[in-house]
């Protein structure tokens, strides 16, 4: 991370925060729950199975009535108010607006969803049920109040530290029992209920968006001071909420400047739901440091940072990487002043620095080290001019041919948007060989570039064939390099070496 991200991350308002690909996960997911509850729903016929467990919860002893009332109020839809008062006394009106629509709205979603499947309340069906409390009256699937507590819990959770969101979990779930409890639903009503309250709140934080677990500098400066650092200053960079990890820049009593990433526990986008989405769609494969726990994840990236600086490419020194007492993972490195090529003018790109960074990737394809998000973010160009490697969370060792070419083409695509097709392949023909370059384009496959990529192709549609148009066309031209221009990534001078260790 640069600084000019770092001046960028204090102006920007938490109006922008990001939206989560996990919240699509989850919302498809409880729409499939609540499909397949549906379907099992027998407006005329309850199985023996439901029956079962509907007895085991209604069969509970009638003195649990009172503190399982004051519980299932929760779910009542009064409390939306108060909630939402809560949280506006607390200053956090993005979570008030939030709370306020996904409560009223799943309490009116429940309302149409009961009117659609018409399924009646469990005293309808069974002679001998156990009503503890005055008898519910109107239709049974699905149970409001489920929906409404599920609801509250989901929207409220990215808001809240990891010991505050089991308690709100464990309430909203308490309230589906208690409706079974007191006689009131079936378990497919709360499963139904639950499972449009989950996707309500998944809903609206697509829509209007919610901070994703990301962790405050106090909380850093902990960490760091833990493991013998003694910060004087720690300062969160970047977006408020990136998805890897969270990113600080900490300044220590005798002036060195540390660059941290930090992996909790509660990065949103990383929960089961979405881990199995990963898996079966075979998406784990284009990132494979992404999966472990938090402190796995760290230790890899130090290890494939530690792994490309051996090799000669020239990547920021790795000073720690451990597990918190918490299980989240802490990686701390140099901090390397400069800007990414991504913020670099195009008139500071001469072709000495482009040689110098194809020849960083020629050291990575060399030793069989594929990046996975060699983008413009992720090259920085330091006050010398000097291109240095970082974010190496989603890199890979003795990777295949196709993802080394996705390197190759991805660094292509990031210096093509800034200083043109012709003179970005001009540097990687020279550096990498016309073969290694006519390959990489031929067996690259967009739909496995980084998300960053994939925007810079949106943005520009006619690059992509601009690239491998040219590419084409060099190697069939008379004056175009050939293997005898190759300039092979060879060993790294001393000076090259000291800067990558």
């Amino acid at each position: 991370m640069t600084e000019n991200q770092e001046g960028q991350a204090r102006v920007r308002p938490d109006l922008f925060l990001p939206r989560h690909p996990g919240d699509v996960v989850r919302l498809v997911t409880a729409l499939a729950v609540l499909l397949v509850s549906i379907k099992l729903v027998n407006r005329n016929h309850i199985d023996e199975l439901e029956i079962d467990a509907f007895r085991l919860v209604n069969d509970l002893p009638s003195v649990l009535y009172r503190p399982v009332w004051l519980v299932m109020q929760l779910g009542n839809v009064l409390v939306v108010p108060v909630v939402v008062g809560v949280a506006v006394f607390s200053r956090r009106f993005r979570l008030a607006v939030n709370l306020a629509v996904a409560g009223f709205g799943c309490y009116f979603l429940a309302i149409v969803v009961k009117n659609l499947v018409y399924r009646g309340r469990p005293s309808q069906f069974l002679p001998d049920v156990n009503l503890h409390g005055p008898a519910a009256s109107g239709l049974g699937y699905i149970s409001g109040h489920a929906a409404v507590a599920v609801a509250l819990a989901s929207v409220a959770s990215p808001y809240l530290t990891r010991r505050a969101r089991r308690v709100a979990w464990t309430l909203a779930v308490a309230v589906c029992l208690s409706r079974v409890y007191v006689g009131a639903h079936w378990p497919l009503d709360v499963i139904g209920g639950a499972a449009v309250g989950f996707a309500v709140g998944a809903a609206v934080h697509l829509i209007l968006v919610a901070p994703g677990g990301s962790p405050s500098a106090g909380r850093i400066r902990r960490a760091l001071i833990d493991s013998g650092f003694q910060p004087d200053e720690v300062v969160a960079q970047g977006r408020p909420d990136a998805p890897r990890s969270a990113r600080f820049q900490a300044t220590t009593a005798d002036g060195k400047r540390l660059f941290v990433k930090f992996i909790p526990r509660e990065r949103r986008d990383w929960d089961l739901a979405y881990r199995v989405w990963r898996q079966l769609t075979r998406r784990a494969a284009s990132d494979p440091g992404r999966f472990g726990s938090p402190s796995e994840q760290a230790e890899r990236e130090a290890y494939m940072m530690l792994l490309a600086g051996a090799a000669g490419v020239r990547v920021p020194q790795v000073l720690l990487a451990r597990p918190t007492g918490n299980g989240a993972g802490l990686l701390v490195m140099e901090y390397i002043p400069g800007a990414s090529l991504t913020e670099l003018p195009s008139e500071q790109m001469d072709d000495q620095l482009l040689a110098e960074l194809w020849r960083q990737v020629g050291l990575l394809q060399a030793h069989r080290i594929a990046h996975h998000d060699l983008g413009g973010w992720s090259v920085v160009v330091d006050e010398r001019l000097h291109p240095w490697l970082v974010d190496f969370d989603v890199s890979e060792a003795m990777a295949d041919s196709p993802e080394l070419a996705n390197d190759v083409t991805e660094l292509l695509i990031a210096l093509a948007r800034s200083v043109g097709p012709q003179r970005a392949l001009a540097g990687a023909l020279a550096s990498l060989g016309p073969e290694v370059v006519g390959a990489a384009l031929a067996q690259s496959e967009p739909s496995r570039f980084s998300m960053q990529t994939r925007n810079d192709l949106r943005a520009d549609p006619a690059l992509w064939d601009d690239l491998r148009r040219q590419a084409t066309a060099g190697q069939s031209s008379p004056g175009g390099a050939g293997p005898a221009d190759h300039v092979g990534p060879g060993p790294a001078s001393t000076e090259e070496r000291q800067l990558g260790s």
